[in-house]
C-alpha cells in the first residue's frame, strides 16, 4: 500500500506540475511573425520599469554596446527560443560580458505578462519580440524598440 502511495505521488507530481522551461510554438504557422497586435500588459512603460528598476549596473568601461535579445511569443502569452546578439554603437559585432548579457536575458525571461497577437480573423497566434539595450560603460541607457 505504500509503494501505491508512493508511485501516485510520484505521478501527480510528475504529470501535474506545469513543467515552465518547456516553451512550444502553438500549432499552426511554424514561423512566428512581428504582430503589431502583441501587447504587454501595462504597455511599454511596464517593460522599461521592470528594466530600469530590477538592472544592476556593471562598472566596465570595456563594456559599452548594444545588447539585442530575440524572442518568441506563444498564442498563449508564453515566451521562449530566446537569442542574444552583441554590437558595437556602430553595429560591429563585439563581445559585452557575460554579466550583462545574463542579467538581461534573465529579466526578459521574468516578462510574464504578454497579451498574444492576434491575426486577421481574431485568432491568437504565435509572434515574435526583440529588445535592443544600450550599454554604455556598463549601464543600461535606453531600450529599444519604442
Amino acid at each position: 500500500m505504500k509503494n501505491v502511495i508512493s508511485y501516485i505521488i510520484c505521478i501527480c507530481l510528475f504529470s501535474c506540475n506545469k513543467n515552465t522551461d518547456k516553451f512550444e510554438l502553438c500549432p499552426g504557422k511554424k514561423w512566428p511573425y512581428y504582430h503589431p497586435t502583441l501587447k504587454y500588459q501595462g504597455g511599454f512603460y511596464e517593460i522599461k520599469k521592470h528594466y530600469y528598476n530590477n538592472y544592476k549596473s556593471i562598472d566596465s568601461p570595456s563594456n559599452t554596446g548594444i545588447v539585442k535579445i530575440s524572442f518568441n511569443i506563444n498564442c498563449e502569452g508564453q515566451s521562449g527560443n530566446y537569442l542574444i546578439e552583441t554590437y558595437s554603437l556602430k553595429y560591429n559585432n563585439v563581445s559585452i560580458s557575460k554579466k550583462i548579457t545574463k542579467q538581461l536575458l534573465d529579466l526578459t525571461k521574468t516578462l510574464i505578462y504578454w497579451i498574444p497577437a492576434s491575426n486577421e480573423d481574431g485568432d491568437t497566434v504565435n509572434s515574435h519580440k526583440f529588445f535592443a539595450f544600450k550599454i554604455v560603460n556598463g549601464k543600461l541607457t535606453d531600450i529599444l524598440p519604442r
